[in-house]
């Protein structure tokens, strides 16, 4: 416990000395500017982007993530279907708002409310890591409104988060990251080391993938509404995937370190005849680093015929 303390010193010093010099040496920080839509949905102002036209298909980010994180795979999922990719409050260009419920089951009634919005009765949700336990707690609280569902390297909704366990992470690393948002350079320090993390390949993770995740997250409000989201999902009830119909592939990256393969093939054992793919080469943003092979086992899906 007293190595983890000093370790954590150590790395709040670090990048607060790195804040302090890159104060010092700071170049202008322009926010980055919305691409899509903002429309108040459930009490919030959500940002979301709309192309393409025939079947609908919901993107959700996960976390830290935002409509940037499926720009490879818009383009060709638009080219058959009516693709709708979401920034959740909390990330992107939503709102950031203290009076937001910002739990999971909160996100998904959301999720629901824009599709009413936009006059959509069913559609395809498709979730990247905590998107995807959203897009499962939808497809089980209302299985009318789902077509199909595609879980992306994704969380479990039925495993509740270990509470103690990130009671005692939150505070560090809510103050570790506080620090750091006072500096664009430090921020996108550390935006470097999680992002080369999260792949399968180091030379995916440019400046320019680095940037378009780190950037929206220095907007300002960001951490104070994490804070509240991760409060909100301490105390949320399991969802219950047996009340899932719809048809559900589950995909994994094969070097994903966050959620390996193993923990995809026990999310779709867990779903009544979902199915379970590995992407080879690809590591937790697999949409991104694989956006080809990525593609070829969605539309694949997408395209099944959908039996009663």
């Amino acid at each position: 416990m007293k190595r983890k303390a000093i370790v954590l010193g150590g790395a709040l010093a670090a990048v607060g000395a790195g804040g302090w010099v890159a104060w010092k040496r700071r170049a202008p920080w322009q926010a980055p500017l919305p691409e899509g839509i903002i429309r108040d949905v459930a009490g919030a102002k959500v940002h979301y982007i709309d192309e393409g036209s025939g079947p609908p298909v919901i993107l959700i980010h996960g976390f830290a993530g935002s409509t940037f994180s499926w720009r490879l795979v818009i383009p060709d999922l638009a080219k058959t279907h009516r693709v709708i990719a979401v920034d959740l409050p909390g990330f992107g260009f939503s709102d950031r708002e203290p009076e937001i419920d910002y739990s999971h089951t909160a996100q998904g009634e959301r999720i629901v409310a824009l599709m009413d919005m936009l006059g959509i009765r069913r559609a395809t949700l498709i979730g990247h890591s905590m998107g995807g336990a959203i897009a499962q707690r939808v497809a089980a609280r209302h299985p009318e409104r789902v077509e199909r569902l595609i879980l992306v390297a994704s969380v479990n909704a039925a495993h509740p988060p270990d509470v103690a366990k990130r009671g005692r992470a939150a505070g560090p690393m809510f103050a570790l990251v506080g620090v750091a948002q006072r500096s664009p350079r430090a921020m996108y320090a550390l935006g470097r080391r999680s992002l080369a993390r999260m792949v399968h390949d180091r030379e995916y993770a440019t400046e320019e993938v680095m940037r378009g995740y780190v950037d929206p997250l220095l907007l300002p409000g960001t951490v104070a509404a994490v804070r509240r989201m991760t409060e909100a999902t301490r105390e949320e009830p399991a969802a219950d995937l047996s009340a899932i119909s719809a048809p559900t592939l589950v995909l994994s990256g094969a070097s994903d370190a966050v959620l390996p393969p193993d923990k995809g093939l026990e999310l779709a054992g867990a779903i009544r005849g979902a199915r379970h793919l590995v992407i080879p080469e690809a590591g937790h943003l697999l949409a991104e680093e694989r956006p080809d092979a990525f593609l070829e086992e969605v539309l694949a899906f997408l395209h099944e015929p959908v039996t009663a």
